[in-house]
């Protein structure tokens, strides 16, 4: 059946002619509707919309694969729109030792990187994969796209360290969780004693894509004089205001007095905070670390 609908709009009872064509027609075993010749929604036969699809991503998840986490991310969701075709039941991975489809899609590895993660398709969405790309590059958002696949989408975003080993996270939706915890790793101040607001990065944790952290803001603080206050604040570098704000005060002058508290903190465009405190103590601090960060996929 070729263009059912051609300049007119069915209501109830009536017809109107409108300014725009419509073309409902099979091709095979696809089925679409087009306007103004420009396809916007097509079907197979088996169901599955290649054309058209609005739904973002439904569970999407991505962490590292249990059997080689160092390297490896796998990249699951029941949904995921991919350049408007609908996926279901994405099962993916993206190996960084690997090139091309379903690993690194040009030159090698480079160590204490950020890398975009992506799941890729043929323009029928019959076959998908994952694929990484190395921030900062000519390919970073424009993925040298192996043969066979034509559509993509960037899902999240992955680190590896100095010995070029995967850092360990769980993705959901747009959050993610990294799993070595406060302190074990992604610290990035220890015992600051700035009492003017004081810019530090959290670059090693957070992606060019991100602008908010989750973050663990504490003070561990000693000092000769009883009472003194050692209120520490965390905020967007470089016009700070207040994100995070936690109350310390020493009772009394021989053991460390702590306090810490996590929450949310926007960053500027380059993943940076800024953080003072009261007064300067005797010993320690204050401490931030990052749990983790929101990603604009």
């Amino acid at each position: 059946m070729k263009r059912l609908l051609d300049g007119a709009l069915l209501g109830a009872g009536f017809v109107a002619v409108v300014a725009v064509a419509f073309a409902i027609a099979w091709a095979g075993d696809v089925f679409t509707v087009d306007k103004d010749g420009i396809p916007k929604f097509a079907v197979s036969d088996a169901g599955k919309i290649t054309v058209g699809a609005t739904e973002s991503y439904v569970n999407l998840v991505i962490q590292n694969n249990s059997g080689a986490a160092t390297n490896k991310v796998d990249i699951t969701a029941d949904v995921l729109t991919v350049e408007r075709i609908r996926l279901e039941s994405v099962n993916v991975s993206a190996d960084i030792t690997a090139a091309g489809a379903g690993g690194l899609d040009t030159g090698g590895e480079d160590s204490n990187m950020w890398y975009y993660v992506w799941v890729i398709a043929n323009d029928s969405g019959t076959s998908v994969n994952g694929l990484l790309t190395e921030a900062g590059t000519a390919s970073e958002f424009a993925p040298v796209m192996p043969a066979g696949f034509a559509k993509k989408r960037r899902v999240g975003a992955v680190r590896n360290n100095g010995s070029g080993n995967f850092l360990q996270f769980v993705q959901e939706g747009n959050f993610c969780n990294y799993l070595a915890g406060a302190g074990g790793g992604n610290r990035i101040l220890s015992a600051g004693t700035a009492t003017g607001w004081t810019t530090i990065s959290a670059t090693s944790f957070m992606p060019p894509t991100s602008r908010r952290g989750l973050f663990r803001l504490s003070g561990s603080v000693k000092h000769g004089t009883v009472n003194t206050v050692f209120n520490i604040t965390l905020g967007q570098s470089p016009s700070p205001g207040t994100a995070l704000a936690m109350g310390l005060r020493n009772n009394d002058t021989t053991y460390l007095w702590m306090a810490d508290i996590v929450g949310p903190c926007p960053t500027n465009a380059g993943q940076q905070v800024a953080y003072q405190i009261a007064n300067t103590p005797d010993i320690g601090g204050a401490y931030v670390d990052v749990i983790g960060y929101y990603d604009r996929i």
